[in-house]
């Protein structure tokens, strides 16, 4: 993490008794109480539009450390999440409908995984297959190498791409490339390399965010006659004039989580119905 710079930002909170819709049903979908949620707004000084992520009050991540954390990845790339909700419990993350669900003390590169599979439907041209994992120009590239970066990699073409931009941010950010650390690098190059060469400048860091999704819309975290009346104004979740929209894409009814072991590397899945 340390040759990604952190980016300046600043962070308050959201609307009094007022929670994201999709933040909403990930927690309860997680098996927490809304209640227990704090909403907040992320501002960086390198996009227009802030961020709303969703707390738990007893998430090991501080509202400080994830700031840093996301901060650090390229603007670019950040602007095609959504919402990112982080709760208490062993380490873990999920994505759906471009929001990601984070369990436990996950590291930088559980964020760059999971905002992958965003980059791998949002970030090139259609032409080449939306997930770009299951298009041509990826799926023949694979059949060029040997080997993914890891048996988790295995699963699918969406995981497989996930796990090559984590590499791919190392290769370009990292002096020396991934070859400083994975002496195989040829088993997997023509997997990074065709990320890198399609997706371009989205995973350098530097630049601003020039599309945004609009957030969810804002619902009440509870439906109880004294949350109702400490509700404050309702939060307003329009997109600058600066950023041109993303589509989202839908949430589905459930989320395939994959669990870490204490070295952070990939030891299952389970699901979260919403």
């Amino acid at each position: 993490m340390n040759n990604l710079a952190p980016t300046h930002s600043t962070w308050d909170d959201w609307g009094a008794g007022w929670i994201p819709a999709d933040c909403k049903s990930m927690v309860q979908g997680a098996g927490f109480s809304p209640d227990d949620i704090i909403p907040f707004n992320i501002h960086y000084d390198d996009c227009a539009q802030s961020w709303t992520f969703c707390r738990h009050k007893n998430s090991p991540l501080s509202e400080i450390q994830i700031l840093d954390i996301f901060g650090r990845l390229p603007v670019r790339m950040r602007q095609f999440v959504r919402h990112l909700v982080f709760v208490p419990g062993n380490k873990s993350a999920g994505s759906n409908g471009d929001n990601v669900l984070m369990v436990g003390d996950v590291d930088v590169t559980v964020f760059a995984h999971e905002i992958g599979h965003s980059l791998d439907s949002h970030a090139f041209d259609p032409s080449y297959g939306v997930p770009f994992s299951t298009g041509n120009v990826w799926v023949s590239n694979y059949n060029l190498d040997s080997a993914v970066p890891d048996p988790y990699a295995q699963s699918s073409q969406q995981e497989n791409f996930a796990q090559q931009t984590v590499v791919s941010i190392y290769d370009k950010v990292v002096p020396g490339g991934i070859g400083t650390i994975q002496p195989n690098w040829q088993a997997i190059f023509h997997q990074y390399a065709t990320l890198e060469g399609y997706i371009g400048n989205v995973i350098i860091p530097g630049g601003t965010c020039t599309h945004r999704l609009t957030d969810s819309a804002p619902v009440t975290m509870s439906g109880s006659k004294k949350s109702r009346r400490a509700l404050g104004p309702k939060p307003k979740v329009s997109l600058s004039p600066k950023v041109k929209e993303i589509e989202a894409i839908p949430m589905e009814s459930s989320i395939t989580m994959t669990s870490f072991d204490e070295h952070g590397k990939p030891n299952g899945t389970y699901v979260v119905h919403l």
